[in-house]
């Protein structure tokens, strides 16, 4: 059970009014079912909407519509599984459609794509795997190409709008590289933009190297008409609202 599984399902026992005690005597019961559940990618149809400029998810699961407040369609094929452990939990009948519709548009995002700041806009996604990494290349290309579009769900929406992105790498995998232009890219360390040059080392992508204290503050300065993203782990991901105060005061 992976860790966006678990804050499903922890967010919508949460709402469904579980104890701290009942919770955690539920997700030790989810960690034994979780291996017995395979959801396959066919069955969770998923979409973005567009509400008020903002991009939700939404998926359709055993007949039902759901939507979350988390991003990337990835993120669907993590809340089906999600409600598949709850509907097996011995206490999942205390769970109604109207606890998971709240818990669902609800889940703390804790670096998954998060919004750090607004102006300017600042994104962290946490990345520790190449898959993180596919899904986050796609993540951004759907919230800021496809969903500024008027019809998501246009079968002629078939490539996102072009903008400009600066992202602040403080982790590195192959996948990175899917990305070939409007991207200019500040890794934190030089092994991370060397390893990055074994996998793409076309002109067109401009990269540079600097610290991270000093690499966001560069960002914000220098590239005002850039959408920021930041990608690292966690330990990075608590250092962003602190130095997002010290350039760019909310």
């Amino acid at each position: 059970m992976n860790a966006n599984v678990r804050d499903i399902i922890t967010t919508i026992l949460g709402t469904a009014g579980f104890s701290a005690d009942e919770t955690a005597q539920a997700l030790g019961e989810a960690k034994d079912i979780a291996p017995t559940i395979w959801v396959k990618q066919r069955e969770v149809e998923t979409w973005l909407s567009n509400q008020n400029g903002t991009a939700y998810v939404e998926f359709r699961f055993h007949n039902s519509n759901y939507k979350t407040n988390l991003r990337g369609k990835h993120q669907a094929h993590n809340c089906a599984t999600a409600l598949e452990i709850i509907a097996r939990l011995s206490c999942g009948g205390r769970v109604t459609r109207a606890h998971i519709d709240r818990g669902l548009a609800n889940v703390p995002l804790n670096g998954r794509f998060q919004t750090i700041s607004k102006k300017p806009l600042v994104i962290f996604d946490t990345i520790t795997t190449a898959q993180d990494m596919k899904n986050f290349v796609f993540a951004v290309d759907d919230y800021f190409g496809r969903a500024t579009q008027k019809s998501l769900q246009s079968p002629t929406n078939l490539h996102p709008r072009p903008f400009k992105r600066l992202i602040i790498c403080d982790v590195v995998f192959p996948e990175l590289a899917i990305i070939k232009q409007n991207v200019t890219i500040i890794f934190t360390r030089p092994e991370l933009q060397t390893e990055y040059r074994r996998h793409y080392d076309r002109a067109v992508v401009k990269t540079m190297v600097m610290p991270f204290d000093k690499a966001l503050p560069h960002a914000t300065e220098n590239f005002p008409e850039h959408k920021i993203f930041i990608i690292g782990n966690q330990e990075l991901c608590k250092k962003v609202p602190l130095l997002i105060q010290d350039v760019a005061p909310q």
